[in-house]
């Protein structure tokens, strides 16, 4: 009795393990089945009506330039900060400044002062600046945004949209529903974008958003398109 007990209950045992055994199997089946569903929908949606992408006019206009320097608290209003030659050769006194406040909002002011004597201290060139209104940061260090000129009607475009390799540069620029890779040259860089000097025209429209899926040649389905 308590031989058949015993193979009785092996018996059991043995079933839930192969019962728990084909359900997972089943389950790793139905999870890519359904992976290779939404796969085969996406390529066949593409090939009808081409990837996605957002997309934006390039047109001709005056692009302010502006230097980024950190600047630290004298007061409520003066700042002090300390920049490279480079950067000081660009700053005079009057310039504007602004500064992002926490609340989200911006204070602007002027350059008061540029140093022309090296510090010692530093190695750099000191920098000050008096704000219209009381400047309230919780850090003591801020960056401060000084504008030093405008370049007239030239074509900008963001940083990264920017693709390069081997020292050459492109963007993704699009003809009649098929988006190309197109080479750029390239002039003043900054944090806020770049200038082309060759490549683009007033009028084309260029991949902002969802480049990195593309390949040259590929038909594309406009899915947002921003103006400049």
């Amino acid at each position: 009795m308590k031989k058949r007990e015993f193979f009785l209950r092996v018996f059991i045992g043995l079933g839930c393990i192969v019962a728990f055994t084909f359900l997972v199997f089943w389950k790793q089946h139905v999870v890519q089945t359904n992976r290779d569903q939404a796969i085969v929908s996406t390529i066949s949606e593409w090939k009808t009506h081409g990837k996605p992408v957002v997309v934006q006019n390039i047109v001709r206009q005056d692009i302010q330039v502006y230097e980024k320097i950190t600047i630290t608290p004298l007061s409520k209003t003066l700042f002090e900060g300390y920049v490279t030659k480079d950067i000081q050769e660009q700053l005079k006194a009057g310039q504007t400044v602004s500064v992002d406040t926490e609340q989200g909002g911006r204070v602007f002011g002027v350059i008061s002062d540029v140093g022309q004597a090296l510090n010692v201290d530093t190695g750099m060139f000191r920098v000050r600046a008096a704000f219209d209104h009381e400047v309230a940061s919780s850090n003591r260090i801020i960056v401060a945004y000084v504008h030093t000129g405008t370049m007239k009607d030239v074509i900008s475009v963001p940083n990264e949209i920017i693709d390069g390799a081997g020292g050459k540069f492109f963007v993704w620029n699009t003809r009649d529903g098929y988006a190309y890779k197109q080479n750029v040259l390239l002039g003043e860089r900054n944090g806020y974008g770049a200038v082309v000097l060759e490549g683009l025209h007033d009028g084309d429209v260029v991949v902002i958003a969802g480049q990195t899926q593309l390949s040259d040649g590929d038909k594309v389905s406009v899915a947002a398109y921003k103006d400049m």
